[in-house]
């Protein structure tokens, strides 16, 4: 090692510590020499990865960086008669459907999309009976505001009500003397069960549609459109709902068809 004007290296350093330290221990050169190199070596990778680490740390804030900001997800809208202006002044059809294997719920939607393309200036709108209501008082509420409802109702196990429909059954069957309180509602009824049931299509037909709708919602002022729907699983129920929707929409047609479109309604029906 040089001493004078040059200055000394690092590495310069590094071998007299190690020279020094080499006849302290009793080590010959050639071990403070290997000692050297590897100490050399270790430091030569340690700047190696500390210079790679940077460079991906460099990436990720530069791509991070020209990216937006993620947006938590919007909730679902359902739409209303009211969100926009051109909803304004169209007549508004509820389908409900209470189901247990979705047929009800299948048939519900076919009609639904159907009526869309035959009536343009009406609103219709699929709702899960359980859904229509959060507390029993509100069904009532909401009933109220209704002016044509179609209802898609099924049966399973012995002519029992669907899970999503139980709660409606119970508070409609079961409720307080209301009077004439449904006076603007007119609507249709497709019962789905089974023959093969102890009460075929009992709490529906027998009990809601019979009595209750025929009789109970007569006296609060609700109007039949089309007779009862008896949908039986057991020999076609296919065809038992194409045939009644047949019945349902001349009378959909009185009420929702524009005269100036009585034409269009016939080259509908041709096509």
């Amino acid at each position: 090692m040089q001493i004078g004007s040059e200055k000394a290296s690092s590495l310069d350093l590094l071998s007299a510590v190690v020279a020094s330290l080499s006849d302290g221990y009793g080590l010959d050169y050639g071990t403070g020499d290997a000692f050297v190199e590897n100490r050399l070596l270790i430091a030569v990778l340690s700047i190696v990865i500390v210079v790679l680490v940077g460079c991906v740390a460099i990436f990720f804030i530069w791509r991070s960086s020209g990216r937006k900001p993620a947006e938590p997800p919007k909730p679902l809208v359902v739409k209303t008669q009211m969100d926009t202006e051109e909803d304004q002044g169209k007549k508004k059809v509820t389908v409900f459907f209470g189901t247990q294997t979705r047929t009800a719920e299948r048939f519900a939607k076919a009609l639904a999309e159907e009526a869309k393309a035959r009536y343009p200036n009406a609103i219709f709108k699929l709702v899960d009976i359980d859904e229509y209501a959060t507390e029993d008082d509100e069904y009532e509420e909401n009933l109220k505001k209704e002016s044509l409802a179609l209802f898609f109702l099924a049966t399973y196990g012995d002519g029992e009500p669907t899970d999503n429909a139980a709660r409606f059954y119970k508070w409609f069957t079961e409720g307080k003397e209301r009077g004439t309180w449904l006076e603007n509602l007119q609507f249709g009824v497709f019962s789905l069960g089974n023959q093969k049931y102890e009460h075929f299509n009992k709490v529906w037909h027998d009990e809601i549609v019979a009595v209750v709708v025929d009789e109970l919602l007569h006296e609060q002022g609700t109007k039949h459109i089309v007779q009862v729907g008896l949908g039986d699983d057991d020999q076609g129920i296919e065809d038992d709902f194409s045939a009644w929707r047949e019945l349902l929409w001349p009378e959909l047609d009185k009420l929702l068809q524009d005269e100036n479109e009585t034409g269009r309604d016939a080259l509908y029906k041709d096509n």
